[in-house]
């Protein structure tokens, strides 16, 4: 995934596009949603282990928000 900003992650899962393009959309974005709660948690988890201002770099920036 690409955000208009620059920002950019991986899929945990890759989701091929197969099949009918509502359920590949639904697959996309469930995917989505787990992949980000996984950052998420790690994330916060290292939010109390690193110097803030390099966590913050680190971060994708709604994970940054989530964390802080």
């Amino acid at each position: 995934m690409v955000s208009e900003e620059g920002e950019e992650y991986e899929f945990d899962i890759p989701i091929k596009p197969e099949n009918n393009i509502e359920e590949w959309m639904l697959r996309v974005e469930d995917e989505m949603k787990r992949t980000l709660h996984i950052h998420a948690k790690k994330g916060v988890f290292h939010y109390a282990k690193e110097d803030r201002v390099e966590w913050i770099r680190q971060q994708l920036g709604m994970i940054a928000l989530v964390g802080s």
